[in-house]
This record gives C-alpha cells, structure tokens and sequence, in this order.
C-alpha cells in the first residue's frame, strides 16, 4: 500500500469516528455528573428568570382599521401574573398586576401612578381586552401593567400606533 493511500484510509477513519461521536452526543450521549444529575439540567436551573414582558395581542402596530366596527384590543404577558385587583388593598402583591390602556399618550415611568382619568382605561377585574369606538384617525394606543396600587413596572408597557379609517 502506497503511503498516500494510507493517508487516505486513516482520514476515512477519523470522520467515522468523528460522526459517531456526534452522533451519540445529540442523542443524549452527554455525561453524567457524579451525583447522577444531567449537567444541562442543572445550567437550566441555574438560569436567571426571564424578565417579564406586556405585548398587544391584537391590533398589530401599523395596521389599518375601519371605524365602522368596534376595535378590539387584546393584551398578553409573559413571566408575570394578571388578576383582579383585591378589595381592599393592603399592600400590593409581588409579581402581580392588572392591565392599563392609553390612548393616545406615551408609556409612564417606572413607578408613577397611573392616572384613573383620560387618558387611561383600568382593567382593575382582570380582565385582557375590550373594544374601542374610535373616530378616523391615527392613534397610539399604550398597554402598561400596574400593581395593585397602579404603580407602573419595570418593563411593562408597550406602545404601538394604528389607523381608523372610514370604508375599509
């Protein structure tokens, strides 16, 4: 056998191995520590939480809406709880809060009360939507979670801008 053909052979080899070894790590082939525990399992609870976050479920921003019907606003959450607000209030709870919708007016500062007048809408029974009858226009609309005392928090609001327009 020629010295290049044996170069060859052994290459062949090392992919082989190579691709098995791969192989058994992506079918879980991964090592176990020595209290028996997987190793990925214990970096996921290691992970720091995620923060939470508000969103408009629906409208989407830049969409356009007919003012003939009734718009309809839905709100979502990630990492963070929505209920009614106690009656009475005591102390606000921890990780809880209640929906709020602004018309036409910028997010607030972590912290500040959220006004209960124009032009803020409470959601204070829990509730993650209603409908809006709005004349021909743009609007921003903002969605900020307060807590039970409506105190605004930290990464909970998002603003997004739409259109009402007359025969679409």
């Amino acid at each position: 056998m020629r010295v290049q053909d044996m170069s060859l052979k052994w290459k062949g080899l090392l992919a082989i191995a190579v691709f098995a070894i791969a192989g058994a790590a992506a079918c879980g082939g991964g090592s176990m520590d020595a209290g028996g525990g997987d190793e990925s399992a214990e970096a996921e609870a290691e992970a720091p939480a995620a923060m939470p976050r508000v969103f408009f479920a629906s409208p989407q921003t830049d969409t356009d809406h007919p003012t003939e019907l009734p718009l309809g606003v839905t709100f979502g959450v990630e990492n963070f709880m929505v209920g009614a607000v106690p009656d009475p209030v005591t102390t606000p709870r921890g990780g809880t809060g209640h929906y709020h919708l602004g018309v036409n007016t910028d997010c607030l500062a972590v912290g500040e009360l959220i006004p209960r007048a124009d032009p803020w809408i409470h959601l204070g029974d829990g509730s993650d939507g209603m409908e809006l009858q709005l004349e021909g226009g743009e609007y921003k609309l903002s969605v900020q979670i307060g807590d039970d005392e409506h105190r605004t928090l930290e990464g909970l609001c998002e603003t997004i801008t739409i259109r009402m327009e007359d025969g679409i």
